[in-house]
This record gives structure tokens, sequence and C-alpha cells, in this order.
């Protein structure tokens, strides 16, 4: 069973509500577990950065419905590689919420990350502590 990784951002539809992402949440927890996904959402200002972990069959199933997923917009992938342990075990879906990184999101969804270390840096940054 290979394992993948999926890091990616996309800009929040503009008619998405507080409670619009409770529900994406709630959703994804439960689809999450039925399908052993796990990992984090973040949310800034107007960006959804998610990090999904699983068999790589569901990964990208999960991808294809987020892609066409009315309340994302131009998904971009910023890291997708194989793995040998997950980093979010224990977490079917967790959501932070990263206003202070808003810019950072928006420039890697217009920019992307120039390499692999530079995406890490970034999903790492989203799970930190904010000052």
């Amino acid at each position: 069973m290979m394992l993948v990784r999926h890091f990616y951002v996309s800009q929040i539809a503009g008619d998405v509500t507080e409670v619009d992402v409770q529900v994406i949440l709630g959703t994804a927890q439960m689809t999450n577990r039925r399908l052993d996904l796990t990992g984090m959402l973040a949310q800034g200002e107007g960006y959804f950065a998610q990090v999904l972990e699983g068999r790589s069959v569901a990964v990208a199933a999960l991808m294809a419905r987020i892609r066409r997923d009315p309340r994302h917009r131009d998904v971009r992938t910023l890291l997708e590689e194989p793995i040998q342990r997950r980093q979010f075990a224990r977490w079917a879906m967790g959501l932070v919420q990263r206003d202070d990184m808003s810019a950072a999101m928006r420039d890697a969804h217009r920019h992307g990350c120039p390499d692999e270390l530079h995406a890490r840096r970034l999903m790492q940054a989203l799970l930190d502590s904010p000052p």
C-alpha cells in the first residue's frame, strides 16, 4: 500500500461562509475516516491550504472531487510525494485558522513554490502557532 502526501492551495469562492467551512470540515472528517485519509485544512483570508495523506488512489479520488467543488477556485498543487509515515496520523481533518499566513497562501496560489523545500516550509509554517 503506497502512501502519499498531497499539499495544495486554492482560492475560496466568494460566497463561502464560516458555516460552509464548518460543513466542509465535518464532511471531510467523516469521509476521511471512512477512506483512511488524514490531514489538515488551513484557512486564511480568501484561501484554503490543505494537506491530505493516505493511499494514493484515495487521495487522487478526493483531489478530483475537490477540483470540481465550486467552493474551491483554481486548485494548485504545491507538493505531491510518496511518504513512509503520516505527519497527521491522528487528524481525520483538523482546521487551522491562519489569517496571518494569508499573504504566503496567496503567493503560493499565484506563483506556486519554487521547490519541494519551499512547499514543506510553507506546510510547516501553517502548522506552527501564530505569533
